[in-house]
């Protein structure tokens, strides 16, 4: 029994190391079949997306540029005037600053704007079209 599950446990590393490996005629192949667009004939994307925060819904859009860098972040929000409010300019110029909300700290006082208006930005990122 116990050689049956050292056979099992090699099999499986096998396996796992064998797809972890690069093929790169493979990576070739596929780069050479990808059709690209010369980039002033790139769009501009953009994505939204809504978070509730504390004083209401957050919504976001976030505006990329040609290179897919985060240009601006349009926001509309209900937060309240004296903290959630002044939360926000702040994010937005650190995720742009970031290119995303990586690293991104929260503002201290403002944890729940914060984190939905991080959360909103990742949606709108991931619905930029």
């Amino acid at each position: 029994m116990k050689n049956l599950n050292k056979f099992a446990l090699v099999a499986a590393m096998a396996f796992t190391f064998a797809a972890c490996g690069n093929n790169a005629d493979t990576a070739e192949n596929t780069t050479d079949n990808a059709e690209t667009v010369p980039a002033d004939q790139a769009a501009p994307s953009v994505g939204e997306a809504t978070a509730a925060g504390y004083g209401g819904d957050i919504n976001v859009k976030v505006n990329f540029g040609e290179d897919g860098v985060i240009e601006s972040i349009d926001t509309e929000h209900t937060e309240t005037e004296d903290v959630g409010a002044k939360a926000i300019p702040e994010l937005t110029d650190a995720i742009i600053e970031a290119n995303g909300t990586e690293g991104v700290d929260n503002v201290s006082g403002a944890t729940v704007t914060s984190e939905a208006f991080k959360s909103a930005v990742d949606e709108a990122i991931k619905n930029a079209k």
